[in-house]
């Protein structure tokens, strides 16, 4: 079993409107709503591969209970701390004529300092018992901003290696304070991670490999349509997946860290990981919705995407 932490959960709404414009009235083709927060989407990835996910965090209120009745009921287990305070929703508009997404995230409210130990604990306690944990997304206010570096000094000690997908001070000081076994941010949190401008694939490389040697892990940058660049040790490497025309990204770099999750927890090679990780992620552009592509269409991509050792 793989434990996801969704320390932000929320319902997410996605709505699918033509030619949407600002400051009009707009009625939506689709409206889709379901159990959100980037670790309910690595989960999804993940049994969509046959893995067994179980997704924890902070839930509360008839949101919180919406959350966790929907992913039980997608057969994905849950075990979370149950707070006072309403879970949050979040709002991604699709235009499908330009292939644009605008996202509207509430903050959510702040989570108590007896629930942040609260559940400090419960980690403590159940984390020994998985193969993997992946810590994915923002922190809710209230929650310190080491809070991920936090959790990994605790799974270090368990023996469980642990995947970090965030950003901002979290991504920082997760990485700095609790050495992950892998890393993977986008071009903006890479280049925020690591303080200057990143304007092309060279440097890309570049500063993955010095992040990688800087803080003692594997640095995995999503690209996008481009795949990904990927480090270990001194190993820089391009995986690139085909060209396709794409329906929606939302939840594409969930379903990438699902797949390399899955890759790490099954004895892969490091290579072999992050293409089934680029796989995964190109095969959710594919279709509406976070982390529920269609097997055939991952096995398709499987096979067409392409690792290349990049000289840095």
């Amino acid at each position: 079993m793989i434990l996801c932490v969704n320390a932000n959960a929320a319902i997410d709404k996605t709505v699918v409107v033509p030619n949407f414009q600002l400051n009009e009235i707009h009625r939506p083709t689709r409206v889709l709503a379901i159990p959100g927060g980037k670790g309910c989407n690595v989960a999804r990835g993940l049994k969509r591969l046959g893995e067994t996910p179980v997704v924890s965090g902070w839930v509360g209120g008839a949101a919180g209970q919406f959350i966790e009745a929907g992913l039980h009921g997608e057969g994905i287990q849950t075990n979370f701390v149950h707070t006072a305070f309403e879970s949050r929703t979040c709002l991604s508009i699709l235009d499908p004529q330009s292939g644009g997404v605008t996202e509207i995230y509430e903050l959510g409210d702040p989570v108590p300092a007896n629930s942040v130990e609260e559940f400090r604990e419960h980690f403590r306690s159940i984390v020994g018992g998985y193969a993997a944990v992946t810590c994915s997304g923002s922190l809710p206010p209230g929650v310190p901003l080491d809070w991920y570096g936090q959790l990994f000094t605790l799974a270090r000690a368990a023996g469980v290696p642990c995947l970090l997908d965030s950003s901002g001070a979290a991504l920082k000081q997760g990485v700095e304070l609790g050495h992950p076994y892998l890393v993977k941010p986008n071009r903006k949190e890479l280049a925020d991670l690591y303080g200057r401008e990143v304007t092309n694939l060279d440097q890309v490389a570049r500063a993955a490999l010095e992040l990688a040697a800087r803080y003692e892990t594997r640095v995995v940058i999503s690209l996008g349509a481009d795949g990904a660049i990927a480090t270990e040790g001194s190993e820089v490497l391009q995986v690139r997946p085909p060209a396709l025309t794409i329906q929606s990204a939302v939840g594409s770099g969930d379903c990438m860290l699902a797949g390399i999750t899955y890759g790490v927890t099954h004895a892969f090679t490091f290579a072999e990981a992050v293409r089934y990780g680029v796989a995964a992620g190109t095969a959710n552009a594919l279709t509406v919705g976070a982390g529920v592509f269609n097997l055939d269409d991952f096995e398709r991509v499987l096979e067409q995407t392409t690792i290349a050792r990049r000289p840095c």
